[in-house]
């Protein structure tokens, strides 16, 4: 699967009913949410460690 996608405009009013054309904006919306979540350095990094949810800071103590 490719890595890009381009979604021209023209294509979208041209193959895309309102409800398709509100899904994909659904679906733009929360990629960007979701990208802007992970390059925020005030969001809170978690990961499992030995079956333990701990926090990027705790990880090395």
């Amino acid at each position: 699967m490719s890595k890009n996608v381009v979604l021209n405009g023209q294509d979208i009013k041209r193959y895309l009913d309102e409800n398709d054309k509100s899904e994909l904006s659904r679906i733009i919306w929360k990629m960007e949410q979701l990208k802007s979540a992970e390059n925020d350095p005030n969001q809170l990094k978690l990961d499992i460690v030995d079956n333990q949810l701990v926090t990027k800071l705790e990880e090395g103590a």
